[in-house]
């Protein structure tokens, strides 16, 4: 029998920024590592500007670490959301 993986949809909660934060750069990211459209992930990113605090459901937790790790790159302030 074959073995079934199931992967665990994870959280990601975008804080706020730093100076300097790579806005472009950050809606690309979502683009590419998300199914998100370009619309929604210039909203995620304004309001993340704003201050606001998101919380963003991705596929696995595996995504999840990768846009979290490229973010922070990339100035946004952001963590996986612990259960």
């Amino acid at each position: 029998m074959g073995e079934f993986i199931i992967n665990k949809m994870a959280v990601i909660v975008f804080k706020g920024w730093e100076v300097g934060m790579q806005g472009i750069s950050f809606v690309l990211l979502l683009r590419e590592k998300t199914d998100v459209s370009l619309k929604r992930a210039k909203e995620i990113k304004e309001k993340v500007v704003d201050n606001e605090i998101i919380e963003f459901l991705v596929l696995n937790d595996e995504i999840a670490k990768e846009i979290v790790v490229e973010s922070r790159k990339l100035g946004v302030v952001c963590e996986i959301k612990k259960d």
